[in-house]
């Protein structure tokens, strides 16, 4: 560019000069930048509430250990509004608060039974521009104080957590991860859904799930792992996770890892009758297994333990089903869409009274199993 510039003998020298000067400022990378000792990066965010007030505490990234050989700081500060709280830490913090690397964003339930979702989380869509793959997560008690637990590796929590989080393709317990910029998608559709959930003691933890109604955008209740799992498995989330299964009158139990699993809603309508039919279908590898090992070439043993695995996943799906249809009428699988989808019409019919309508719905539950590897063998023939 500069090189054809300078071949042009139409443009007087003074004026090459000039567009050389502003080629090489537009190019230079550092005009703006910051000495890394004056950035506070804020990495998580933990939101309590005390009565109506706000109690916000964040976790900040230090250059350097302090005196308690931590590269983090915390501050907590209790306000009326999330903004009013983040102005408030500059009477504690020396630098400007950077909230572009934010990793966690945990709330207390408590706050989330006083507050919407949405009222809690647009502060950091409007305003600080954080990452919208930010974690957002949920605890029961005191979210400050799972920020001053040190993971198990001595990561940082916030970052712990994060990493956590990531987990639950081999745990079928913890719900799918959702992030900042998800949830504000889930809130603008007005559907439930779960979010993680983090318990604290000496060391923070996750299992379970938070569940969220989409029309208060409010704490509705919590699930267990065993019905998150039910959850997952409606989802098809559950590969890379494992099954325990135990064969019909023998006290052999199996442990099977999740090769790959595809989950199909279809809805019918008769009339005014609406019922769905949820089909999971499975491929899974024994990893386990107490039984004799000449047992695993038997057919008969194959045949029992698909059908033990059968059983326990439709189990696991009946009682998640169970909890979210009659107790909390709760949409977390979309079956509203599916029938939004393919029965327009009926949609429009009961879209004003889906949450009732959704917890007598019949749900038929088919699941196909299939063992692909046993690892067993005979003599001079490789494992099956």
């Amino acid at each position: 560019m500069i090189y054809s510039i300078f071949r042009s003998g139409n443009i007087p020298l003074l004026r090459k000069c000039a567009v050389v000067w502003i080629v090489c400022a537009l190019l230079s990378g550092c005009w703006d930048s910051r000495e890394i000792e004056e950035l506070s990066v804020v990495l998580g965010v933990a939101i309590d509430v005390d009565q109506d007030i706000l109690q916000l505490t964040y976790q900040h990234l230090i250059a350097q250990r302090n005196n308690e050989n931590e590269f983090t700081n915390i501050t907590t500060v209790s306000e009326d509004s999330i903004q009013s709280a983040s102005r408030e830490q500059a009477k504690q913090v020396a630098h400007a608060p950077l909230y572009n690397f934010i990793r966690l964003i945990l709330i207390s339930d408590q706050a989330l039974t006083n507050w919407r979702i949405d009222q809690l989380l647009d502060p950091f869509i409007r305003s600080y521009k954080p990452s919208r793959n930010s974690v957002v997560m949920v605890i029961e008690g005191s979210a400050k104080d799972a920020l001053k637990n040190v993971g198990k590796h001595k990561d940082l929590p916030s970052v712990n957590l994060r990493d956590i989080s990531k987990n639950s393709h081999s745990n079928a317990k913890i719900p799918e991860k959702i992030t900042l910029g998800e949830v504000s998608i889930r809130v603008s559709q007005g559907a439930d859904f779960v979010i993680q959930r983090v318990h604290a003691n000496s060391s923070n933890r996750v299992a379970g799930g938070a569940l969220i109604n989409g029309k208060t955008k409010k704490f509705a209740g919590w699930l267990s792992g065993e019905e998150v799992s039910g959850i997952n498995w409606m989802l098809g989330n559950t590969k890379g996770t494992v099954i325990k299964a135990e064969a019909k009158g023998t006290n052999h139990m199996m442990t099977f890892e999740v090769d790959s699993v595809r989950s199909t809603l279809t809805p019918y309508v008769k009339g005014e009758d609406i019922s769905f039919t949820l089909h999971i279908k499975t491929c899974l590898n024994m990893n386990e297994s107490r039984a004799a090992a000449a047992d695993f070439l038997k057919e008969s043993f194959l045949q029992a333990a698909k059908k033990a695995v059968q059983e326990e996943i439709k189990e696991t799906v009946h009682r998640s089903l169970n909890k979210l249809q009659k107790k909390e009428k709760a949409d977390v699988i979309d079956f509203r869409t599916k029938l939004k989808v393919n029965h327009p019409k009926t949609w429009d019919r009961v879209k004003d009274n889906w949450p009732e309508m959704f917890s007598k719905i019949p749900v038929e539950v088919l699941v196909d199993v299939e063992v692909e590897r046993t690892g067993a063998y005979s003599k001079g023939v490789g494992p099956s």
